[in-house]
């Protein structure tokens, strides 16, 4: 499993160091125009986790990419070909993505740091926002992931197992949703841990649905 992901990173590696350098320079020209507009701009603490958002985001529209990409390339087929299992690389193929996402929250902290350090104060404000924006795109990723394999059971006729992924993702969207809108309404000292609480518990979830779906498929070239 190890190796597949490491196989799958190093694949990913040419897009994850473009994509971080041109987030690198949207921050860059983001924070040149907050400085341009002064007063008019949003809060500094708003801004830092402005920034930050893209650097999250640019890693996890990565795993977005390699997701399209994967199964016209036939790399399962590849791996299979040696001592890899299904599982294995179901499970591979779901860590990608929290990998990803830890290297786009490792580069927002690296920025939020920095930004702490010339102000001379940290802003919880801002590591709030960058750690919601960082668990909702993960989640998003891994609900892509969800109904890639819940498509992938419908066009192999398990018709179980693609109800059961559908299911899955249909009963996921108003769960978030109904969180969302309770931290929101109800705001207090756990609004924002409810928000990154249903992220994660979400993406945890349609995680595991995804490596059983993958587990049971019996066709690996799409």
């Amino acid at each position: 499993m190890w190796r597949t992901l490491r196989a799958e990173l190093s694949y990913s590696r040419p897009w994850l160091l473009g994509g971080l350098g041109v987030a690198l320079g949207v921050v860059l020209l983001v924070s040149a125009i907050f400085v341009a507009i002064g007063d008019d701009g949003p809060p500094r603490e708003a801004a830092a986790g402005i920034r930050a958002m893209f650097l999250i985001m640019a890693p996890l529209i990565v795993g977005f990419m390699v997701q399209t990409y994967r199964s016209e390339e036939r790399r399962a087929r590849l791996f299979l070909a040696g001592p890899i299992t299904p599982r294995q690389i179901a499970v591979a193929m779901v860590l990608l993505p929290v990998v990803l996402a830890a290297v786009g929250l490792l580069a927002a902290g690296l920025d939020i740091a920095l930004e702490s350090l010339l102000r001379g104060q940290l802003s919880l404000e801002s590591l709030q926002l960058a750690g919601y924006v960082g668990g909702l795109m993960l989640m998003m990723a891994m609900m892509g992931l969800l109904a890639q394999e819940a498509t992938a059971a419908h066009r192999q006729r398990r018709r179980r197992a693609a109800v059961a992924g559908w299911g899955s993702f249909v009963l996921a969207v108003p769960l978030l949703a109904a969180v969302a809108a309770a931290a929101f309404v109800f705001q207090g000292p756990f609004s924002w841990p409810s928000l990154h609480l249903g992220n994660l518990v979400v993406a945890a979830a349609a995680g595991a649905a995804t490596v059983a779906l993958y587990t049971g498929r019996t066709d690996f070239t799409r």
